[in-house]
């Protein structure tokens, strides 16, 4: 296939089992030109739905939901102005930026997430359902446009950041938080890096390979960060106990309650995860600590300006 980011011919890259069934191979390519790496082939819309489905939306934990709240200091040095915060989930993060003072809207891809966001409309809150560049959006219209952690759910992820662009206010900002296929956790774990999370991660990016997209669609770079706390020790613990070889993901299958944990083999994992966590979970924390610092976390933040 050619790339879905420049068209050019692309490579075999890796092979995977799906992280929810844990039966359909995946396969993931890198551009030889843009370096991008992708899905391919990309499942059908109804099998791509299918890992969409139970409790991808649930209700945040406590911690999460504080963690959510604490975003709004990533833009503490702006002056309050619009926000439009696309796949906006659940929609905490919105709902902090709007009792800081900013006018707030948010669109998500799938309705799935309707019974947290219809409540915010009585706040005043403008939530829109479907991809950007259908929505019915003015240009040059928002201060400030956010995608955490959604670039990576599109099959062509340059057209919503070209829309985006069209979107923001000249210098205004747009910033993008997304799984690092450059860290160090991919690197050792590979097909077992939490971040990974085939197929729902279509597109991957590095450093190197999302400022060149930004670059090329109008924007400039001013910062990149390689630390997110509510992302990347999990991540690097989630990974460990996948190459240790307990049961895919169950941590966050617990977390999530998407599991019930019935098998006597589940229950004593389960067991031994919690056993384990004294030792592994601040082993986990400076790990991440340590990968951010030398510029390879599992997660990276971009902050970049309208040119």
């Amino acid at each position: 296939m050619n790339c879905r980011i420049c068209s050019q011919k692309t490579v075999p890259f890796l092979k995977c089992l799906d992280f929810e069934f844990r039966k359909n191979p995946m396969y993931l390519v890198q551009c030889s030109s843009c370096n991008t790496i992708l899905v391919d082939p990309i499942p059908e819309k109804n099998e791509l739905a299918k890992y969409y489905e139970n409790s991808y939306y649930h209700k945040p934990s406590f911690f999460f939901n504080f963690i959510q709240k604490r975003r709004k200091r990533f833009f503490s040095n702006m002056t309050p102005g619009k926000v439009l915060d696309v796949g906006c989930g659940t929609g905490n993060f919105l709902e902090t930026m709007q009792q800081a003072e900013w006018t707030c809207s948010g669109t998500e891809f799938s309705t799935s997430s309707k019974p947290f966001l219809e409540p915010l409309r009585k706040k005043g809150i403008s939530i829109q359902y479907g991809e950007l560049k259908q929505l019915d959006f003015p240009q040059d219209s928002f201060d400030l446009v956010t995608f955490w952690h959604v670039i990576e759910h599109l099959q062509f992820p340059q057209q919503e950041i070209a829309t985006a662009h069209k979107l923001i206010k000249k210098n205004g900002l747009l910033f993008i938080a997304i799984p690092n296929i450059d860290s160090l956790s991919f690197a050792f774990w590979k097909c077992n890096w939490f971040h990974l999370d085939l197929p729902r991660h279509l597109v991957l990016f590095s450093p190197k390979t999302i400022t060149s997209l930004l670059e090329k669609n109008g924007f400039e770079v001013i910062r990149i960060s390689h630390f997110a706390i509510e992302y990347n020790p999990y991540g690097v613990l989630q990974s460990i106990y996948n190459a240790l070889g307990f049961e895919f993901n169950l941590l966050t299958q617990k977390i999530k309650a998407q599991k019930k944990n019935k098998t006597l083999s589940s229950k004593l994992q389960l067991g031994l995860v919690f056993l384990s966590l004294p030792l592994l979970l601040p082993i986990s924390f400076l790990l991440a600590y340590i990968f951010s610092i030398i510029g390879r976390g599992d997660t990276i933040s971009v902050w970049a300006r309208k040119r």
